[in-house]
């Protein structure tokens, strides 16, 4: 029968095999700090022969104790053969100018680490040595805070190029081969101080926990193991009702109001994942989920997009941070490039014209009753025209309202203006005031161009 020992390290190497971490020519890279866990981590791919490195991150937190991390690891790279990568940290100073706390700084500044080694193509993966305590912590700690699914899970084997093979085994497990394999490692005192979330979990109340389940740790692994799964069903039916639900249209995305409540009447979570990509919080969603029992109107902001409750529909779109400029039309001009549109005007005499029912995408003025230059602006509000064919003004907004034009089309109207008069509602309604009549002589046509 295999000692202790063997039989631990046969589990490492099933785990790695059964969870496809990395293949036998892969060149891993270990992020050691000292510790327990990490060292023994190097110990076991040591023994397992596999191709790695080491790396390790002093943060200048803990004075000479992070020195001798350092060299213990220094140490274990060249007692291994293997190569050692090594960095040095003003972690304090980061923290501060980046207005961030301690841990989050030093996770940062590791990671960016880690991501440059990678790109140097130092390895093929990288492997943390968390292990099946982290897990559980993990969930417990994301549940306690508030998550959706993808938090419960906690951590995955495989993330990405980062890889934990530890995660089969539990704390104790390790601390049991470490002792009997007499593997050096550091102690952290920082790790027996309850003023971090996660160690409060791990000192007050997982001891609580096991009173109730002794193997609450694996029962959270299995949880958790379960959960990973799950969401692979969930991510699947959510791809299908996504496709389903979410229309691209020219540079925005429309979902039907009556085709989601098809699917889910009330469902706030269906809700926050079709709008996970645009940015929206969850206070956002659940304002949007409300605003879906109201006839029409309103608008909904996060950092990168703009979403519009338009009667039967919801219309995303990205915020447009480029202004267009106002354009300055001369007589002689005959091609204008306006951003999304195109016009072009062209001088007509007024026997040459047979006038038919015009297309929306063509005006005919009265030259005459132009005052050069023109110009051709966005809409803004408190804009008046008399439209073609009425008597009396009527403000643009009104327009716009009458014509079912959402906000986002209102963004995209185009004005021609005439001595601080509108000319033409691009491509809705021409003015009245310009309008061809018997007395007309030169005719101006502008079209829209595709």
């Amino acid at each position: 029968m295999p000692s202790k020992n063997k039989q631990f390290e046969q589990k490492f190497v099933e785990f790695i095999k059964k969870n496809q971490l990395f293949d036998d020519s892969d060149t891993v890279l270990l992020a050691v700090s000292g510790g327990i866990d990490s060292m023994v981590m190097a110990y076991l791919f040591h023994k397992a022969a596999f191709n790695f490195a080491i790396a390790h991150c002093n943060f200048s937190l803990r004075g000479k104790e992070a020195d001798k991390d350092e060299a213990l690891v220094r140490h274990t790279a060249s007692e291994f053969k293997v190569p050692f990568y090594h960095i040095t940290f003003d972690t304090l100073t980061y923290a501060k100018q980046h207005k961030i706390s301690v841990q989050m700084a030093a996770r940062t500044l590791r990671y960016e680490w880690f991501g440059d080694l990678y790109k140097k193509n130092c390895c093929r993966f990288i492997a943390l040595a968390h292990h099946a305590n982290d897990v559980a912590e993990t969930l417990l700690i994301n549940l306690v805070r508030g998550t959706g699914i993808s938090g419960l899970h906690g951590i995955k084997a495989l993330n990405d190029v980062y890889i934990r093979p530890l995660l089969f085994a539990s704390k104790e497990d390790i601390i049991d081969y470490a002792t009997r394999c007499k593997i050096a490692y550091r102690e952290d005192q920082s790790n027996t101080e309850d003023k971090y979330i996660r160690n409060k979990i791990r000192l007050k109340v997982f001891p609580i926990l096991k009173q109730i389940n002794p193997s609450v740790i694996t029962t959270l692994c299995d949880i958790s193991k379960r959960l990973i799964e799950t969401e692979e069903i969930y991510r699947y039916a959510l791809a299908i009702l996504h496709k389903k639900l979410i229309k691209k249209k020219d540079d925005y995305f429309t979902i039907n109001i009556p085709h989601l409540k098809l699917y889910f009447k009330s469902n706030s979570t269906l809700l926050y994942e079709l709008l996970a990509p645009f940015s929206f919080n969850n206070s956002q969603i659940n304002d949007i989920m409300a605003s879906l029992s109201n006839i029409s109107g309103g608008t909904f902001v996060s950092p990168t997009h703009v979403l519009l409750r338009d009667r039967d529909c919801l219309i995303i779109k990205p915020i447009d941070t480029h202004t267009e400029p106002h354009i300055i039309i001369d007589e002689k001009d005959t091609l204008i490039k306006a951003g999304r549109i195109n016009l072009q005007f062209d001088t007509l005499k007024m026997g040459a014209l047979q006038l038919k029912e015009t297309p929306p995408h063509i005006a005919y003025i009265d030259k005459d009753k132009l005052k050069y230059p023109l110009l051709l602006r966005s809409w803004e509000k408190g804009d008046r025209f008399k439209p073609l064919g009425m008597l009396g003004f009527k403000k643009l907004s009104d327009f716009f309202i009458d014509n079912k034009i959402n906000l986002f089309g209102k963004q995209k109207i185009k004005l021609l203006i005439s001595a601080g008069k509108i000319v033409w509602v691009v491509g809705l309604r021409a003015d009245d005031r310009f309008k061809i009549d018997s007395k007309s002589k030169h005719i101006l046509r502008i079209q829209i161009l595709p």
